[in-house]
């Protein structure tokens, strides 16, 4: 194997492996050091190529007239690095380093962590004074962890460490990444987040999602000019922090992980561990009988699905958790079921072209919406509405989707909305026959801001096909068919259209999202029966995920349920996890 006495970012690390029992001592920070290791994917057969990892680490911290700090060293093996703090007051502050470097072949980096221990260890006199937590010596009673602040960046640490130690000036230039507390960092990267080897960042901040990370060099790269960055944690004490701290003491651990970026796309996480594989084929084609209204993420890490399961015993609600199986990414997970047989909330955006051609349509259809309203109200169904209206941005300039009445729970205010909306309002007289349809659908999804928990019920009015626009995307997604259908699994989709089964045409989308389609100028109110039931007849299925990652990745949700009657259905939805 290569030699392990490799530079890091051009220089060499005093200390060879072993502890950093200096710096426990004199700061309190960082008494072992030992590195997760992959040296190989689990279960797999690659074996060509080598993949070892070391990483170079320095710490440094300034107590003021306590005195300062350092140590270095490199790490080669396995398992975790932990550090400490104690005694440390108001305006302490210091610098960690972690350099990164592969032995042989390219590897995608990750980091996870989390906080060991957060403790009181009784009061002072000061400390009793602001301290309310009446000095229980219990973990987690301690302050420490949320006032000390941390900035995570990636750093280069130039020329040549010498006898003189390690100290902030010896940090070239940095990139900051994420800013916060040391206790919410440690809890912003406990599932596990992916390095960037270019040291760069999403435009919006913060780490990249899995699989949009560059990998870090490694000694056999073409590139022998490459190199990694470090990672540096700057941590302090501010000085407004009160004498709450005073005996408090904290833990945490870290863990590197790198993962050899042959044959891999950088999406696996090797911090989230191994979970309880699916006992049911995920694969398995979704039953006519199962209708997944939606899945809510608004309360990640709990992950809720709505369903209608169009069985006796499912319209009955005599199924019950027993019944029903989950798994998220092929991962089984604990669930709770309810039938709500109470009315829940329902969120209606309608979508109306008013483009030239709809010149002897609209106005029946917005008698039609205003009837349709009025059902909904003599329901007592808990609604609120909104209203897009749309055009053809090719034809005749932006926008091609407007808002109209964002939602309100005031039908009044709807209806009149609606009965104000006039030909070619805002968006134009359209020109060709193809109209801006898919951006008012991914519009609609992406921006309107539906309650948690929701049955959400799309209306699409219009007289023409669709027109894709691959090269314009709304939400990360390309105003594109496909798009449109990945969105719509989470709606009960109304399409009121021509009866034509041509490309683009709304009557054969109603037919691949499971949703219902009405001639066009013909009233809504045979959807009325359908809306009612699925709202009064729906089974919510609760879970917390395995994989609590902040990672705005999809996840996959496939639902088994063993029907007394009907025997074994399936159904199948999926959610989009926020982003760190």
């Amino acid at each position: 194997m290569t030699d392990r006495n490799i530079d890091l970012t051009r220089r060499k690390l005093l200390a060879g492996l072993g502890t950093v029992g200096a710096a426990g001592a004199t700061a309190g920070l960082g008494t072992s050091a030992y590195f997760s290791d992959e040296e190989s994917f689990e279960g797999n057969t690659l074996t060509a190529g080598e993949l070892d990892l070391l990483v170079g680490y320095l710490s440094y911290w300034d107590q003021g007239m306590a005195g300062s700090g350092s140590v270095t060293g490199t790490q080669d093996g396995s398992g975790t690095v932990s550090g400490e703090l104690t005694d440390v007051k108001p305006g302490d502050n210091g610098l960690l380093a972690f350099c990164p470097r592969i032995v042989d072949n390219p590897a995608y980096m990750w980091l996870c962590g989390e906080l060991t221990s957060n403790d009181e260890n009784g009061l002072s006199e000061p400390e009793a004074d602001v301290d309310e937590s009446g000095g229980d010596p219990g973990e987690g009673a301690g302050e420490l962890a949320q006032s000390v602040e941390v900035t995570a960046s990636y750093c280069e640490i130039g020329g040549e460490i010498g006898d003189d130690g390690f100290d902030p000036d010896d940090v070239t230039s940095s990139t900051d990444v994420w800013s916060g507390t040391l206790a919410e960092f440690l809890s912003a990267i406990a599932s596990g987040v992916p390095l960037d080897g270019s040291g760069g960042q999403p435009g919006d901040g913060g780490f990249f999602a899995p699989g949009e990370q560059s990998c870090y060099a490694g000694t056999a790269s073409d590139d022998s000019e490459a190199t990694n960055p470090c990672l540096c944690l700057d941590w302090e004490v501010p000085t407004d922090v009160g004498n709450e701290i005073q005996t408090d003491s904290l833990s945490f651990d870290l863990e590197f992980h790198a993962m050899q970026c042959r044959h891999a796309d950088g999406t696996t996480n090797p911090c989230a561990g191994e979970c309880e594989a699916c006992s049911f084929d995920t694969s398995a084609s979704p039953s006519p009988e199962v209708t997944v209204q939606s899945t809510d993420a608004s309360g990640f890490p709990q992950v809720s699905t709505f369903l209608n399961v169009d069985t006796a015993a499912g319209t009955a609600g005599d199924l019950t958790a027993s019944d029903f199986a989950l798994c998220e990414d092929g991962c089984a997970q604990d669930i709770g079921v309810e039938f709500t047989s109470e009315e829940k909330p329902v969120d209606f955006a309608f979508l109306l072209d008013v483009t030239g051609s709809m010149g002897g349509e609209l106005s029946t259809m917005k008698t039609n919406i205003q009837d349709f309203i009025d059902s909904i109200e003599a329901e007592g169904i808990d609604a609120r509405y909104a209203l897009y209206l749309f055009g053809d941005e090719e034809e005749t300039g932006p926008p091609a989707v407007y808002l109209k009445q964002d939602f309100t729970s005031d039908s009044t205010v709807f209806k009149n909305a609606v009965q104000a909306t006039s030909l070619e309002e805002a968006v134009g007289y359209g020109g060709d026959t193809p109209e801006d349809n898919y951006e008012a659908i991914l519009t609609a999804d992406n921006d309107l801001s539906f309650r948690s928990g929701a049955q959400r019920v799309m209306v699409d009015i219009t007289d023409a096909p669709s027109e894709e626009d691959p090269d314009q995307t709304i939400g990360g997604l390309p105003e594109t068919r496909a798009s449109a259908v990945s969105v719509l699994d989470d709606y009960t989709y109304i399409a009121v259209s021509p009866d034509s089964d041509a490309e683009h045409q709304k009557k054969p989308l109603a037919s691949d999202v499971g949703g219902s389609w009405i001639e066009i100028l013909e009233d809504l109110d045979p959807i009325l029966d359908e809306i009612v039931t699925e709202v009064t007849t729906s089974y919510r299925v609760q879970y917390t995920t395995t994989n609590p990652a902040t990672d705005g990745s999809t996840r996959d949700v496939a639902i088994r349920i063993e029907d007394p009657g009907a025997g074994t259905l399936h159904a199948a939805s999926s959610y989009t996890a926020p982003g760190s």
